[in-house]
């Protein structure tokens, strides 16, 4: 089926967006850069004009074979595919989006690998002005993202790297689907010292690196009185590290402590291969799962932080094209530029992450002010919060069983076994070694944690580390400032464990039992939020039939303890927050 040259939603479509629309047929544009200055700002004209979102798709000698528009593309994705036959398709997509993000959407990036295009290109616009753009295209079966670039920048984006980057990524594809990235872990140990590596650490590593996709395929230790300079691990070990990698052939390397710029170069050209430290492949999973704006932002500041001291050497993590685990984010070309480059976007970025700030402090000042308790979830990463906060509130929040399965926070509403209301607060999950750049980023989100009335800790009593997890989750508290906070502790997963042994934990701990999954131990769990919270005050009121309207509110806003129908009026006995209660004063009952 041939397509026609305007394809989606051509519905009321005015006379100035088709003049623009068919002026595109006519013109050839600049195919060495990325996307053509003009052909961005024309696009950007016609998405203002038509009020939709538009889209094109231009051959590699800068025409522009067909015009999106709107989201609906009838027919376009098998033509296609019929198109590549095993090859990218030779065309690239320059995307519209009818907003000023351009920050490409999770079915663009799912197109970009169906349809095997030579890359994508999404813009945001204002007005008709591009705001930002965003350049994903294919390394080694991979998504790599770039930008946010302005106009002009863009304009100096080179195409030839990035389909030559496509052609050998979708020619080396295995027809069957991709391979992941084979990856050894390494880990040193110091004797004496700690916070280097151990057992429970490797394990934490070897999880985290297949939650970002990787397929493990060995595990390294060395021990050493101390950690080389040069290489971490020493010379000896880094030549039996080289000879592992091109036995499994490998793909990465990943370290389980934070290498310095310097060794991580050093390690790069031992061993020919993507070296990542610990750091790197939490930051990449963060990369991965950040959904909402916010949670980008503070992901590709920590990102932006990290690597600003590794730009002085271009080793394999910070290639053009390269792709996969620890390549995702920010873009890597933005970073190659030059440091003042990078700072000014770690400024601009900082700028945006104190706007959510001062948002989110909007908020909460509007919940002190209704006098609505915020109950934070705070506890290790898998440990169960987000599966507790659907089990409390009813929320229908993400829930898998891999770590940092949940980025984004989430808030719902739930109410105590006294039917007061609170707010269930779900945050990121904590981690051994949390990055330091990802607390400083997440300081915004974090503070949810600060600022809330009581903590509920969940601990997941099934893993064998779980008082290390729960030291550690303890430690960052204390950092974070929220140690002294009313907390309550839920040992949480003892469908797990025996009743003997659940109920010897709850002993020994003060926590209370529960197993968010089966449901159970909740309400002894809310009673202990009850119990943890500052109660209301107490108050009788007398409320006349006229105004039978205030038991309604006495209700929904307050706790009513006893009420007594009188010839004139309604005895109440109420539990109230002050701010209701100072409204509802003129109704007291006489001599109280």
């Amino acid at each position: 089926m041939r397509l026609p040259f305007l394809i989606g939603n051509t519905h009321r479509l005015s006379k100035a967006a088709r003049h623009l629309a068919a002026s595109l047929r006519e013109r050839s544009f600049a195919a060495e850069a990325v996307c053509d200055p003009e052909l961005a700002a024309r696009l950007s004209q016609l998405a203002h004009a038509a009020r939709r979102e538009v889209g094109a798709l231009v051959s590699r000698n800068g025409g522009c074979a067909h015009v999106l528009l709107g989201r609906h593309w009838p027919g376009l994705e098998p033509t296609l595919q019929r198109r590549r036959e095993g090859r990218p398709c030779g065309l690239r997509l320059v995307l519209v989006y009818d907003q000023p993000e351009g920050y490409p959407a999770e079915a663009d990036l799912d197109l970009l690998e169906s349809a095997r295009l030579d890359f994508l290109v999404t813009l945001g616009h204002r007005r008709g002005q591009v705001t930002e753009a965003w350049v994903a295209s294919a390394a080694r079966a991979s998504c790599q993202l770039e930008g946010p670039f302005d106009l002009e920048t863009l304009g100096h984006l080179r195409a030839a790297d990035r389909i030559r980057a496509a052609e050998e990524a979708w020619q080396s594809a295995p027809a069957g689907g991709e391979r992941p990235e084979r990856a050894v872990l390494v880990g040193l140990v110091v004797p004496g010292r700690p916070g280097y590596s151990d057992p429970e650490s490797l394990e934490e590593l070897r999880r985290l690196a297949e939650t970002a996709g990787a397929e493990v395929v060995d595990i390294l230790t060395q021990e050493r009185p101390r950690p080389d300079p040069a290489t971490l691990v020493g010379s000896g070990k880094v030549a039996e590290l080289r000879a592992l990698v091109e036995r499994e052939a490998a793909d990465l390397v990943v370290f389980d402590e934070e290498l310095s710029p310097a060794q991580q170069r050093n390690l790069e050209e031992e061993l020919g291969v993507k070296v990542l430290d610990r750091t790197a492949l939490v930051l990449d999973i963060f990369a991965r799962r950040a959904r909402t704006r916010e949670g980008r932002l503070q992901v590709e500041l920590a990102q932006m932080t990290y690597l600003l001291p590794r730009l002085t050497g271009k080793g394999v993590l910070l290639s053009r094209l390269g792709g996969g685990i620890g390549t995702r984010g920010p873009g890597e070309t933005q970073l190659e530029t030059d440091r003042r480059r990078v700072r000014r976007r770690i400024d601009e970025l900082q700028d945006r992450i104190e706007e959510v700030a001062r948002a989110r402090r909007t908020q909460r000042r509007a919940r002190q002010q209704a006098e609505v308790p915020v109950v934070a979830l705070v506890g290790y990463t898998n440990a169960g919060k987000s599966t507790l906060l659907n089990a409390l509130s009813g929320a229908q929040v993400f829930v898998e069983d891999k770590l940092f399965a949940t980025l984004d926070p989430t808030a719902r509403r739930a109410y105590l076994p006294d039917g007061r209301p609170v707010v269930l607060v779900d945050t990121v999950g904590f981690l051994r070694k949390l990055p330091t750049q990802l607390v400083a980023a997440f300081r915004a989100t974090l503070e949810e944690v600060t600022e809330a009335d009581v903590l509920v800790h969940v601990v997941d009593v099934s893993h064998p580390a779980w008082e290390r997890q729960r030291q550690a989750v303890e430690e960052l508290l204390e950092e974070l400032g929220a140690d002294g906070k009313p907390t309550v502790l839920a040992l949480n997963k003892t469908d797990r464990l025996s009743p003997d042994r659940a109920a010897e934990l709850a002993a020994r701990t003060g926590g209370v039992p529960i197993s968010a999954l089966r449901r159970t131990g909740l309400e002894d769990l809310m009673a202990g939020v009850a119990q943890a919270l500052p109660a209301w005050p107490r108050a009788r009121l007398r409320i006349p039939y006229a105004q039978a309207g205030l038991l309604a509110e006495l209700r929904q806003g307050g706790h009513v303890l006893r009420e007594e129908y009188l010839p004139d009026a309604v005895d109440v006995e109420v539990e109230l927050p002050r701010a209701l209660l100072s409204r509802l004063q003129p109704w007291a009952a006489p001599g109280t």
